[in-house]
């Protein structure tokens, strides 16, 4: 492989590694202004990566183009929700320059970061069993995100009643954050809509019987969306 490509191919690796480890959350300035400073250090990569192949998408300009209108939103809640559509835009690009590049998804990049031993446990065995045993995964996810819920709390404030919790069921879990202002407004709207249009089916596949209580593998889906969208408060 030429020398180029080479460079390139690691440039962009740190790219993305340097975008997956923003913290939106827990800076004073806007998430816009953030990547916008991503995007201004890497520019050079990304223009050459344009010019060395002509099947390139310009990861800066469509980076800057998915933010559009987004300049004075303070929302990270928004941007960690954005940040696989940017992750992605490199993983193209990393394609293209090697065709026998892995593209590892975002969830697994997010898994790995995170530090409490049971939570990582629990999420690297859903990550494993997502597409083969969603039954079993549909299960555990409940625990998982009472898990991810109880990890913010401990972040925001270790001596909440949510951060010492010893009962981790999820309801009671989700009240007792809601009580402790943990979640966002954002967050809350999210697990309510969840609760509202998934919690029976989970609960159907461990309390009841019949082959008519079953997870659809599309469930999958919805689990896989809502873990991209609370883990990176609990990671960076």
């Amino acid at each position: 492989m030429e020398l180029r490509r080479l460079k390139l191919l690691q440039e962009l690796r740190e790219a993305r590694e340097e975008l997956l480890n923003i913290n939106f959350e827990n800076s004073p300035d806007t998430p816009y202004f953030l990547v916008n400073k991503w995007v201004s250090k890497w520019e050079t990569t990304f223009r050459r990566c344009d010019t060395l192949d002509h099947r390139m998408v310009n990861i800066g300009r469509s980076v800057m183009r998915a933010m559009d209108g987004y300049e004075q939103e303070r929302d990270a809640e928004i941007f960690n929700e954005m940040r696989p559509i940017f992750v992605d835009y490199i993983d193209q690009g990393l394609s293209i320059l090697d065709q026998e590049y892995e593209v590892k998804p975002v969830l697994e990049e997010y898994i790995k970061r995170v530090k409490d031993t049971k939570l990582a446990e629990m999420l690297k065995e859903f990550n494993i069993s997502k597409d083969t045993s969603p039954n079993l995964v549909a299960i555990g996810f409940r625990t998982i995100l009472a898990l991810i819920i109880q990890e913010k709390a401990k972040r925001l404030n270790p001596q909440s009643n949510t951060a010492t919790r010893t009962d981790i069921a999820l309801e009671k879990m989700i009240d007792s954050a809601r009580n402790d202002n943990v979640l966002s407004g954002d967050e809350l709207r999210l697990l309510e809509s969840f609760k509202a249009t998934h919690k029976d089916t989970y609960d159907f596949v461990a309390h009841r019987p019949g082959a008519n209580k079953m997870v659809d593998k599309n469930e999958v889906e919805t689990m896989v969306d809502l873990l991209n969208k609370f883990l990176p408060s609990i990671i960076n």
